[in-house]
């Protein structure tokens, strides 16, 4: 099931969803005699994509480039090496075709043709042919250390894998068909099933049952797209950091998936049949061919939700994200600690040198640079234009994201509280027993209060526990405080509900505050900016 009822325009996407990209067709392979297996190589071209992907696959006997054996659906990879160049073995080879480096493509393109190795016909007559495949600009599956492991699942024998790193001419080359492409197959289903599989058979419990996954290189704004979801109980994942036995158990156990509509959003192969999801398209009307795909071969509960800065239109995607109302209307939300994301304070955000140091660094003027490049000169045409006509400068300050926690008596830890929300229901006569607080932008640090007896707990920063669990041990009282830099910005109020029904007098930067022994059941955290 997909639901684009919160895209900026879902009529626009309806075309891409509802069609069926399931093909029932039964894959088989064709036998290039003669033919030569090129190298990936960079090239100049026009042609910007051609320039980004470059150039390699399969030619004939007669120069010929092979359809179906390109580096990239639909992109003729054929180059002419020197003729000295080409080494010449009398073997029938298997060609897997280009294995890329981007884990996105390496579920996807890299393993549609594995099917063929479990299959009959390789089994009776191909079985001890050398297997070949082409390594992205000189990467060996040796250093793709979660791509070999993957391949690995796949009981596919590593030892026999060879990569082609010059022009390579063979007897017989057999290309098996891809099984997914523009549409995907029972064979590649399967494949994946295998993957799942697996991972349900080595499944250990986690706490994390909502994920987002962090893409974070080359998107503006992510980091505060990502602080949203963790205020609404997600774990933000940096999947880069994990292996991928780490990554499938994860996946497996999730009950909702959220991520960025681009390599990330890929990852959602691996859940479960049905598993919610939340994507996030980079601009725009804009969704990468492979999803849709995805979200049919797993039964997926897609959800799309607009979230972006899409005041232009580029060919490529934006990468800018805001908050958005679709995005806060999709959690239900009336206000949870943004103020309305419009053009002026977007400007603000992405201009300040911190987020600009983590975005686009446009080197290279192709593919993400250009696209970057392009869109910072729209934005700065747009703003002479507003400043043209004399409007009013309306610079709204976006507030850095302050988020909290607390663990209950019974229940355990609630979800992430924005600022200056309850972290739980008044009427909840629950005793809070652990606290943890994070800021984005400033270190806060904190400490609470057991009893007479044991008195203060250690003073921890930053999403670190303050308190206990497990122990049936409430608090009554609390201090926070920001650092050296945040004090300069905000001060920091903070109080207690307890349970007669009053809220304590509100502290701030470090203050002390007591419930003289009336159990919490509720905090409250805010900022007040000083200038």
């Amino acid at each position: 099931m997909v639901n684009l009822d919160y895209l900026y325009n879902p009529d626009a996407a309806k075309k891409v969803f509802t069609k069926n990209y399931f093909s029932e067709k039964k894959l088989g392979f064709n036998v290039i005699e003669h033919g030569t297996i090129l190298p990936h190589k960079r090239i100049f071209s026009e042609e910007p994509l051609r320039r980004v992907w470059g150039a390699g696959g399969i030619v004939d006997n007669n120069g010929g480039f092979v359809k179906n054996s390109h580096v990239l659906n639909g992109m003729d990879g054929a180059y002419t090496p020197p003729s000295e160049s080409i080494v010449h073995k009398s073997q029938t080879a298997v060609y897997l075709g280009m294995f890329f480096h981007v884990w996105g493509h390496a579920i996807t393109e890299n393993i549609r043709r594995v099917w063929f190795l479990k299959d009959v016909a390789f089994k009776n007559e191909f079985k001890n042919c050398p297997i070949v495949y082409i390594p992205w600009s000189g990467y060996p599956i040796e250093r793709q250390q979660n791509f070999k492991r993957l391949l690995e699942i796949l009981e596919i024998d590593i030892d026999k894998l060879q990569p082609i790193t010059q022009p390579t001419r063979f007897d017989k080359i057999i290309l098996p068909e891809g099984s997914f492409c523009s549409i995907f197959t029972n064979e590649y289903r399967e494949t994946i099933d295998c993957v799942r599989n697996f991972a349900i058979k080595n499944r250990t419990p986690t706490a994390s049952k909502k994920i987002y996954y962090f893409y974070g290189r080359s998107q503006v704004g992510e980091e505060r797209l990502a602080q949203y979801f963790k205020g609404k109980g997600y774990e933000i994942i940096r999947p880069e950091l994990l292996t991928l036995d780490e990554q499938l158990n994860l996946m497996i156990n999730a009950e909702s998936f959220a991520s960025t509509a681009g390599s990330c959003a890929h990852n959602s192969l691996f859940l479960r049949d049905g598993t919610e999801t939340i994507f996030i398209p980079r601009s725009a009307n804009a969704f990468t061919n492979y999803q849709p795909l995805i979200d049919q071969i797993c039964s997926l509960n897609a959800n799309y939700v607009d979230s972006t800065m899409s005041i232009f239109n580029i060919n490529h995607d934006s990468f800018c994200f805001i908050i958005s109302e679709q995005l806060k209307r999709f959690f239900n939300d009336e206000f949870d600690g943004y103020e309305e994301d419009n053009f002026r304070s977007f400007l603000e955000y992405v201009k300040s040198p911190v987020r600009r140091n983590r975005s686009i660094s446009p080197k290279e003027k192709i593919g993400y640079g250009i696209t970057f490049t392009t869109f910072m000169e729209q934005i700065k045409r747009h703003e002479d234009l507003i400043a043209s006509y004399g409007m009013p400068p309306h610079w709204e300050q976006l507030r850095p994201l302050l988020t909290y926690q607390t663990h209950i008596h019974t229940k355990g830890w609630g979800d992430w509280s924005s600022e200056d929300k309850i972290s739980n229901p008044l009427d909840q006569k629950l005793d809070i027993q652990a606290i943890k607080i994070d800021f984005s932008e400033h270190k806060v640090y904190y400490s609470v209060y057991y009893n007479a007896q044991e008195g203060w707990s250690a003073v921890v920063a930053n999403g670190e526990m303050a308190g206990t669990t497990g122990k049936t041990k409430p608090i009554y009282g609390m201090k926070v405080w920001l650092d050296e830099a945040g004090t300069k910005d905000f001060d920091i109020l903070y109080r207690m509900h307890k349970f007669d029904g009053e809220w304590t007098p509100w502290a701030k930067n470090g203050e002390i505050i007591y419930s003289h022994g009336q159990k919490l059941n509720s905090i409250q955290i805010k900022l007040e900016p000083k200038n």
